[in-house]
């Protein structure tokens, strides 16, 4: 379990703090900021499911926030707007019809002419209103949002790996593949490069993560020159910067 409160966080405050509630294999990350944006603690539970009993027990979530939000992974499909008719996003998930019932819109664009739907295990938290996203919606903003006009952006868990691509502003791939280790992660990051005629000269990898646990960067720096480690907004230098990079997507919102 990792469990970190600065010293400055003040429960009687909380209704100016934002919570960001993200579900990860094997458990739960709470990040939690004032209303400078500066980190007042950050939590790892190892759970599957966040339990009524759970917040009774749990202090950061019997307290009221000012927002909230709630990330969550699984299968995606990014859908044209085109294609979509009466709002039926669903029916593009890559799920069995059992599943589909627990499938989400995510209203929020990754560009102008793309939705996502998506598939979380939990999308509601008990008596916590909060907005939605899914880990690859956000990892392509992050992307799209960047100074680069072409670039790789990778997001590393203990099980999968994200990939999102842009190409002159545009999104070009975004995808998720499964990994149990550092040569795994690494051979996807370069078959995403040689599928995509991406060179590995000028094209910048940006990799955040549980780096700390699956970390491919030793390796890759021998075939892509330009790899970045995008740090989160507003880190709290009371917090242990090794865990920093576990946040990044969670610090982007």
């Amino acid at each position: 379990m990792l469990d970190f409160i600065a010293t400055n966080f003040a429960a009687n405050l909380s209704d100016t703090y934002s919570i960001s509630i993200r579900q990860l294999p094997g458990g739960y990350s709470f990040y939690i900021t004032n209303n400078d944006n500066i980190a007042v603690a950050i939590k790892h539970i190892n759970l599957e499911h966040i339990s009524p009993q759970l917040l009774k027990e749990e202090p950061l979530l019997q307290l009221s926030y000012h927002s909230a939000t709630y990330i969550g992974y699984g299968p995606f499909a990014l859908i044209p707007k085109t294609l979509v008719i009466d709002e039926n996003y669903t029916t593009f998930l890559p799920l069995e019809n059992n599943l589909r019932q627990r499938a989400k819109t995510i209203a929020n664009p990754l560009t102008n002419d793309i939705l996502i739907a998506a598939y979380s295990n939990q999308w509601t938290i008990p008596n916590i209103k909060c907005r939605k996203y899914h880990e690859v919606e956000l990892l392509a903003s992050m992307a799209l949002n960047s100074h680069s006009s072409s670039s790789m952006w990778a997001e590393v868990t203990t099980q999968h790996i994200n990939i999102v691509v842009i190409h002159d502003h545009k999104l070009q791939l975004a995808n998720t593949y499964s990994i149990s280790n550092n040569d795994d992660a690494a051979y996807y990051i370069l078959a995403c490069y040689q599928q995509l005629k991406l060179s590995q000269e000028e094209v910048e990898l940006n990799i955040i993560g549980d780096l700390l646990t699956i970390n491919p960067i030793p390796f890759l720096t021998d075939y892509i020159r330009h790899i970045n480690t995008p740090q989160p907004q507003n880190w709290n230098a009371e917090l242990p910067n090794q865990y920093a990079s576990l946040f990044t997507l969670q610090t982007k919102l």
